[in-house]
């Protein structure tokens, strides 16, 4: 076969695909208000709902509560999520909805909270607690059944039924099954309206780099670079304008379905090296993880240009431009400069005696290994040091 037989350059006869869904995705604004309704035709009794304490104050939460509960659930809320889960914060939350014998989990909010629910679904018919989950857990009593509602466009962790927590030794542990997989998602761009400017850059930033690692990643596929290319003509596009104007409702929509896009191209692709970066930086200091990603997605992404010639061409295509990879690695970098992200480490505080430590949780992060090129130690030390 000719490198680009029917002008097509990449080879589909070797694919094996086995994908099964079980998701029903509602989008459109206004869209939450259907939620009570669609909870009751699945017969919905004891819905708990899992998010966030700043969330709840907004009021949003306490409104789609009383809706639910209009429809005829009883509902409970559960709003003490933190911005990393801990595994100490899912055994409370878990502990809420044994109490309330949930038979329906409601997430609403970011990726902590959808994270967390997925958690507490997984958890709430079993007697195990979160600190001792390691990801290789085989379960007999089925998780509860969980609907998701993004309120940020970034994670995209409504598209699957894996999350990420924090152990009590500040690891980054995955978590949940395919099970966990939402079986309702609510896309309603009017709940993010009102996210700040930051939280806004930062989800957003998230969401490109979803894309651009789907679209480089050692699994990607036939369909996973078609979500992820139009994820991307998505969120590069409308980033700028969400953050400079919050109530840009043409650009909240935008950057929430290239969100889901992403997400539902990562969860087939995997991920890689900028994220297994960001997740250390995120485990050791706190940082908020679009931030860390900036902070060193443009060394992180150059790292591989020479290795995956092809791949980064895919990305200079989806990026609507022309010539390298290291051009399309300097657009996205520009992207994060002019929403107001850090695009060094020296920027978010990590100093030189964090370096050994974070190149230890790096390689140990299973998305590392899908980089087009994984660094070994040495390699990812020197990185890091000259990213400072």
């Amino acid at each position: 076969m000719s490198e680009h037989y029917c002008g097509y350059a990449r080879s589909v006869h070797a694919e094996n695909w086995d994908i099964s869904t079980h998701t029903r995705v509602i989008a459109g604004a206004g869209s939450v208000a259907r939620l009570g309704g669609l909870l009751h035709e699945r017969g919905a009794r004891r819905v708990v709902i899992v998010t966030d304490p700043g969330l709840r104050k907004t009021g949003m939460v306490d409104d789609i509560a009383a809706a639910i509960g209009a429809a005829g659930p009883t509902v409970t809320v559960h709003s003490e999520i933190p911005a990393n889960p801990s595994t100490a914060s899912l055994d409370v939350a878990t502990a809420v909805a044994r109490d309330a014998r949930a038979d329906f989990i409601v997430a609403i909010g970011g990726g902590s909270a959808l994270d967390a629910a997925k958690a507490v679904a997984l958890l709430t018919h079993t007697a195990l607690s979160a600190e001792s989950l390691d990801g290789s857990e085989e379960f007999d009593a089925p998780p509860v059944p969980l609907a998701a509602i993004p309120t940020t466009a970034g994670t995209g962790a409504e598209t699957n039924g894996f999350g990420v927590m924090e152990s009590a030794d500040h690891r980054k542990v995955y978590i949940g099954t395919a099970a966990t997989t939402p079986e309702l998602v609510v896309l309603d761009a009017e709940l993010t309206v009102e996210l700040p400017a930051a939280v806004t850059a930062a989800a957003g930033f998230d969401a490109i780099i979803h894309g651009a690692e789907s679209l480089l990643s050692q699994g990607a596929t036939t369909l996973s670079r078609a979500y992820a290319t139009e994820s991307l003509r998505l969120t590069t596009a409308a980033l700028a304008d969400a953050v400079a104007d919050g109530g840009d409702l043409e650009a909240r929509s935008r950057m929430l379905i290239g969100a889901h896009l992403a997400g539902r191209a990562l969860s087939l692709s995997g991920l890689g090296l900028v994220h297994g970066i960001g997740h250390s930086i995120t485990a050791t200091t706190g940082t908020p993880h679009g931030v860390a990603l900036a902070s060193i997605a443009g060394p992180a992404l150059l790292f591989g240009v020479d290795a995956a010639p092809a791949r980064y061409a895919d990305l200079v295509r989806a990026l609507d431009l022309s010539g390298t990879g290291e051009r399309a690695v300097a657009r996205i970098v520009e992207i994060a400069v002019a929403v107001g992200l850090p695009t060094d480490l020296g920027a978010i505080g990590v100093t030189a005696d964090l370096i050994d430590t974070l190149v230890t949780k790096t390689l140990h992060d299973a998305v590392t290994n899908n980089t087009p090129r994984r660094p070994s130690p040495q390699q990812l030390t020197d990185l890091l040091r000259e990213s400072r």
